[in-house]
């Protein structure tokens, strides 16, 4: 399990910090540049982020369905809790997004 995990993490960052990297080349490398080549930059850079701010909850994930492949119940509910607290602060991030203040 324990190198299952790793490896997730490991390769997770290794992969979003390319993008991130790339991300910042294509910034820099723009001589004279169009909006056009800044949007990219910008979007590449933006994928890495979301990259590394999923990889704890893709961590969370693979923990709860490797607890219940083992058939520890226990430790896939409480799993599986912090899975709902997660996607629950999402939609509440999600839908306050969409409200209006006056």
């Amino acid at each position: 399990m324990e190198k299952i995990l790793t490896g997730l993490l490991k390769y997770g960052s290794i992969f979003a910090s390319v993008w991130i990297t790339i991300g910042m080349i294509l910034s820099m490398a723009r001589g004279g540049s169009s909006n056009d080549h800044d949007r990219l930059a910008d979007q590449l850079m933006g994928i890495g982020v979301v990259l590394l701010i999923a990889l704890p909850v893709a961590r969370v994930a693979l923990i709860f369905m490797i607890f219940l492949f083992e058939r520890d119940y226990i430790f896939a509910v409480i799993s599986g809790t912090v899975l709902l607290i997660i996607a629950t602060g999402f939609l509440a991030g999600v839908l306050a997004s969409h409200i209006t203040l006056m």
